[in-house]
């Protein structure tokens, strides 16, 4: 894997952006691309690349035995670099799932993230559904919810009609607070089992999109995007019968 990084984006023409770029890994999940992409549409101050719709499988140069080992999910990002572009006011992020890494493996991406000081790693212990349970939820759920997939059937049960990312987006600002509370592990990049670091993005986020922004979003754009949906999914119910 090289550690060369590619800025392609002019000096000068970055420097006359008023908006803050996010790199975001989600390697092995579709709620998350999905979560994120979300945020294209609340304020012109952000703007979100999730990596691996950029860079497919198929572009990767190098090929690993495990898809999910460190170097691939490295590899993509410097791919995406050195295909895009990054200045050094942009963010990358990789939010990954501590059920399908082992300690090293994420100790491994957490060390290459300090050569960078726009690189940042969060986890979620064990699933991303730990974050999006908290956009709903103050505290820890009971003893019975504890594996990815009990996380996954309590989201279901949460808003009408199950999970979508824009039944859960009115809550961000909230469950930034609801995780950074549950958070018994401020001083370690891994989370303890039930919680997240997600929050950490979050808050960075809502800094460059400011909570006036996010507010007026949630009360003027967000109700018309849920009506496109619903249409959307009424036309494919009715070309389904």
């Amino acid at each position: 894997m090289r550690k060369k990084r590619g800025y392609k984006r002019e000096p000068e023409l970055a420097l006359l952006r008023d908006y803050k770029l996010f790199a975001i890994a989600c390697e092995g999940g579709k709620r998350e691309p999905e979560y994120f992409k979300t945020f294209r549409y609340i304020s012109p101050r952000v703007a979100v690349d999730i990596i691996e719709d950029i860079v497919s499988d198929s572009e990767m140069t190098v090929v690993h035995d495990n898809k999910s080992a460190p170097k691939w999910v490295l590899d993509r990002a410097v791919k995406y670099i050195d295909k895009e572009g990054l200045s050094k006011e942009d963010e990358l992020w990789f939010v990954m799932d501590k059920d399908r890494w082992s300690e090293s493996q994420l100790r491994e991406i957490a060390m290459y993230c300090e050569e960078y000081p726009n690189w940042h790693i969060v986890i979620s212990n064990p699933c991303f559904e730990v974050w999006l349970y908290f956009h709903k939820n103050k505290e820890k759920p009971n003893p019975t919810i504890s594996s990815c997939n009990n996380f996954k059937n309590a989201l279901s049960t949460f808003t009408p009609g199950g999970y979508h990312p824009l039944k859960y987006i009115p809550d961000f600002m909230q469950a930034i607070d609801n995780a950074r509370e549950n958070d018994t592990s401020e001083e370690f990049f891994i989370p303890n089992l039930k919680e997240t670091k997600v929050y950490e993005l979050g808050q960075v986020l809502i800094e460059f999109i400011g909570v006036s922004a996010f507010n007026i979003f949630i009360e003027n754009k967000l109700p018309k995007m849920i009506a496109a949906e619903l249409k959307k999914w009424k036309t494919k119910q009715k070309k389904t019968h």
